[in-house]
């Protein structure tokens, strides 16, 4: 039996790599603060949820949003964790206490989603914003993506933990024999 946890995540600041700068400018002082406190409560919440299932760690992978299969997803764990962003000081935790991480993303889908960010948030003059069917379209490969990553990797008698965005759609994608378990509720917005 396999089982994966999704977790739908919020993200902060540190979480925003170089748009960082560009996505703040689009909230008020007063909103930034309001969208950090959040984020610190949403993070912590989802710590006790994961402690009080009392996991054997040596059997949970872990996948995340935005992390590539590259040979140096620990790293990106850790550099980020140093920036204070509470999504990866947890998978540094969990990792710490014998969970494994997983690249879980196409490189070249996330420089795609970086390029279509880049569009939104920093425009060209003259230049028109990313259509939504473009930015549908590409949720839907990396979502596509992610749930034949964890069909692949995540094992007989094995846990997944999956930190998603909300956006993201992957129920209907899974193998059949992949229990899923949204301890957070269900999703229900979208598709």
């Amino acid at each position: 039996m396999r089982t994966l946890v999704r977790f739908p995540i919020i993200h902060g600041n540190e979480d925003m790599g170089k748009l960082d700068g560009a996505v703040s400018k689009t909230r008020t002082e007063e909103d930034a603060q309001k969208h950090q406190e959040v984020v610190k409560y949403f993070w912590k919440t989802i710590e006790e949820a994961i402690k009080s299932f009392g996991l054997d760690f040596s059997k949970v992978k872990i996948y995340q949003d935005s992390l590539p299969i590259c040979g140096k997803e620990v790293e990106i764990v850790d550099d980020t964790a140093k920036t204070g962003s509470q999504n990866y000081l947890l998978l540094q935790s969990l990792r710490n206490k014998g969970a494994t991480i997983m690249g879980t993303e196409s490189p070249t889908l996330l420089l795609e989603e970086y390029e279509l960010m880049q569009q939104v948030y920093n425009p060209n003059h003259g230049q028109k914003p990313p259509s939504m069917e473009l930015a549908q379209s590409l949720l839907d490969r990396r979502d596509e993506y992610i749930s034949i990553r964890i069909n692949e990797t995540l094992l007989d008698g094995e846990l997944g933990l999956l930190f998603l965005g909300l956006n993201h759609r992957i129920e209907g994608r899974l193998a059949s024999d992949i229990t899923l378990i949204q301890p957070l509720g269900e999703l229900r917005q979208g598709k």
